[in-house]
């Protein structure tokens, strides 16, 4: 009696641990889903590299041709100092094949930074007008409203002609580098007066 009190308390605590331990692990909800990973195909690395027979040919990437810089200063009595968000352009005339000047072409520069320092690159400039020594930098404009009339200086008026003793080649940027001496705006004269 003894063997068979002991199997039917054993069957019994058997049931309440797989009871007890069902009910304390169970997650509230219905059973968790799990995704598994469809098998990826086989895919053979390859062992040779493949080399087209036809040669293509070699295209360098599009580059500038052109570049212009300079500083943009303001002369007003005996100070100067450099002027910030000032603007130069660069006028070039397109003649004919007989000289005849046809249109012209007239490029902004960006604002000056704070040091008055301008910098522009003029894509393709190059490709439209013939002699780009007849090309002119002038003086266009000035934020500042004490200084807002450009002085021939360096030809800030008339314009100051881009030439090869102001240009170097930059061999890594692929383009000709203009640098041109400053420019200076200047306060408005008083008129004198008349007596």
């Amino acid at each position: 009696m003894a063997s068979t009190c002991t199997a039917a308390n054993l069957l019994f605590l058997t049931m309440v641990v797989v009871v007890a331990t069902a009910d304390y692990y169970a997650p509230p909800g219905p059973p968790p889903t799990t995704y598994t990973r469809p098998p990826q195909p086989y895919v053979p690395k390859p062992t040779t590299t493949y080399t087209s027979p036809v040669k293509t040919p070699y295209l360098p990437k599009p580059n500038p041709d052109m570049a212009i810089e300079g500083f943009i200063l303001c002369k007003s009595g005996y100070e100067t100092y450099r002027i910030q968000g000032a603007k130069v352009k660069v006028v070039c005339p397109i003649v004919d094949s007989h000289g005849k000047l046809v249109a012209k072409v007239t490029i902004s520069s960006y604002p000056t930074d704070l040091k008055g320092y301008f910098y522009f690159i003029t894509y393709g400039l190059s490709h439209k007008v013939k002699n780009i020594s007849s090309c002119k930098v002038k003086l266009e404009s000035s934020p500042v409203y004490t200084c807002k009339t450009p002085t021939n200086v360096n030809k800030g008026v008339t314009g100051a002609p881009l030439s090869p003793e102001n240009s170097k080649f930059l061999s890594h940027d692929n383009l000709t580098l203009y640098t041109l001496e400053p420019f200076y705006f200047s306060s408005p004269v008083a008129p004198k007066p008349v007596y």
